[in-house]
């Protein structure tokens, strides 16, 4: 569940986004239908810790992504509020999270009078301290 967007989706559609990957991921063990399959309890917590990871890494993404503050046209600099230059607006880029890494887009700047590099989302959007 990438963001590649310019526009931030609406928070409703990345919702149900998350809700039919997790309903996928769930089916696995508690089928709504059907037999549920013999499961180990140590098989069962290792493959509910990497798709529970897996969903985690899909809210984020999909929290971000809902982020109206990510694509910014005219930001400017928190430190000096003058205005940023080299921008690339939809700049993908990466994290690693405590759930596994994640994937995104936003508007990144650098200040020519500063020199601080800034993406405006990072100073609205914390899930901890230095991750955007």
């Amino acid at each position: 569940m990438t963001d590649t967007d310019k526009r931030p989706a609406g928070a409703a559609e990345l919702r149900r986004a998350v809700l039919d990957h997790f309903a996928q991921k769930l089916d696995k063990y508690l089928p709504e239908s059907g037999d549920a399959g013999p499961w180990k309890l140590g098989e069962m917590e290792l493959a509910l810790l990497d798709d529970m990871n897996e969903v985690a890494c899909g809210v984020i993404e999909a929290r971000i992504g809902a982020d109206p503050n990510r694509i910014v046209e005219k930001p400017k600099c928190p430190k000096c509020g003058l205005a940023l230059g080299g921008v690339k607006r939809n700049a993908a880029t990466h994290k690693q999270t405590l759930f596994g890494p994640i994937r995104y887009s936003r508007t990144y700047g650098t200040c020519q009078a500063c020199g601080l590099a800034f993406s405006p989302s990072g100073e609205v959007f914390r899930l901890r301290q230095g991750l955007l």
